[in-house]
């Protein structure tokens, strides 16, 4: 059965987690924020995006221009860095499958689509970006209803709690992955329905998905 998969960019296709570092380092100071180490930064990734904005010391109305700053910034960096190993592979396996794949990102359309471009991650072919760092639910959703898919027969994969939040707002199933930037068993405790420790899960993640959705079919149609 041929599914609808969509995908977080940042933490999910590729590890930017040290382009997102380093161009903190360079923009944060005209935020207010204050310079963290790699350690004084690392219990944060326990953290929803919101706690993380309130310990950095950043007001929720200059959320926008700190998100944009940072994709300005980090755009080169993150254009030079691989994909996350298996990546490709998988997204090929999914195409052979019959799958429809697509992007929903906070990060900028452009940096998203150049970036799949230089890459050839295959079957990219519709993305979304700057929804903005909580604005994920509404697209996700204008997805569905373009799609005319029921949102339970879609999936979304990420890599953060706010992703996961997305993805049960829209109605949507969520697949958590280990190499992100929230630490999985963070997710799992959440409430991640699926969790893959790498990208090759997904087929599995993938395949149960498709089979839970034909035993809920089974039980409506008529015996």
């Amino acid at each position: 059965m041929a599914g609808r998969i969509l995908f977080d960019f940042d933490g999910t296709l590729v590890d930017s987690f040290e382009c997102a570092f380093a161009a903190f380092q360079r923009v944060g100071p005209a935020f207010g924020c204050p310079l963290l180490s790699r350690e004084e930064l690392e219990p944060l990734r326990e953290r929803h995006a919101l706690e993380i904005m309130h310990t950095l010391r950043v007001p929720p109305y200059r959320l926008p221009q700190l998100a944009a700053r940072m994709r300005r910034e980090m755009r080169e960096d993150l254009l030079n860095t691989a994909p996350v190993a298996g990546m490709a592979d998988t997204l090929e396996a999914l195409l052979r499958r019959g799958d429809r794949l697509g992007i929903i990102s906070s990060n900028a359309r452009s940096n998203v689509r150049d970036y799949v471009r230089r890459h050839r991650l295959p079957g990219l072919q519709d993305v979304i970006g700057g929804t903005g760092l909580f604005g994920k639910a509404r697209v996700l959703r204008s997805v569905a209803r373009r799609a005319k898919v029921r949102p339970e027969r879609m999936l979304y994969v990420g890599d953060e709690l706010r992703d996961l939040e997305a993805a049960r707002a829209a109605g949507m199933r969520f697949a958590a992955v280990a190499w992100g930037y929230t630490p999985l068993a963070r997710l799992a405790a959440a409430g991640a329905e699926f969790q893959c420790q790498r990208p090759r899960d997904l087929l599995t993640c993938r395949d149960r998905l498709a089979l839970g959705i034909e035993g809920e079919d089974s039980e409506l149609s008529p015996g």
